[in-house]
């Protein structure tokens, strides 16, 4: 599964969001983390239609946090996670 992360490396919030997603890479073999930053990746921004930082993407899903916590980033992760697990079962 891979995680889209758009951030800024002045935000502090989006240190504890990406820290948090590398807690889970840990725990789940199977998550790739792209990191994307605002001062050098702004076309990327742009064209994903990200207003706000952190922002993380999975599939078509985002989520993005005024005050992030490490359980709705996990909630969000893992939900995620189960259904892409679902689809790719229920198309073989």
């Amino acid at each position: 599964m891979t995680i889209e992360i758009y951030k800024s490396a002045l935000c502090p919030r989006c240190a504890y969001v990406l820290h948090s997603l590398k807690k889970l890479q840990n725990e789940f073999d199977d998550i790739e983390i792209i990191s994307y930053d605002i001062a050098t990746n702004f076309n990327t921004f742009s064209k994903a239609g990200i207003k706000m930082i952190p922002t993380i993407v999975i599939n078509d899903h985002r989520k993005s946090w005024i005050i992030p916590a490490s359980q709705s980033i996990r909630d969000f992760v893992l939900e995620n996670k189960n259904t892409i697990e679902i689809s790719a079962s229920q198309s073989v």
